[in-house]
């Protein structure tokens, strides 16, 4: 089994565990990947997330997500399961 598969399902098995607003947080990362961290935190607060900041550094802390230079990103791995396996993939993992 491929490396980033496997830890694409230890992230994703964290990631079930994620309240209504942690889910909303991390399904706009699984569809932007790649965010600066004004405009992450600007969408966010449009989209109903009360704390941006602090929802990011739970993912951040959980693995989930990943902190750059000035921007957020989905964690490598699961960069990898989404461009081999497709959004609904994780929709559906998610689901399950």
């Amino acid at each position: 089994m491929e490396e980033y598969l496997v830890e694409a399902s230890k992230l994703l098995d964290k990631a079930r565990g994620l309240t209504v607003e942690e889910k909303r947080v991390f399904m706009y990362f699984v569809e932007n990947i790649s965010v600066g961290e004004i405009r992450a935190v600007k969408e966010l607060k449009q989209l109903g997330v009360n704390n941006p900041q602090m929802v990011i550094r739970k993912l951040t802390n959980m693995g989930l997500l990943e902190e750059g230079d000035e921007c957020y990103n989905l964690a490598k791995p699961l960069r990898a399961y989404l461009a081999r396996r497709g959004k609904a993939s994780i929709i559906r993992e998610l689901s399950s």
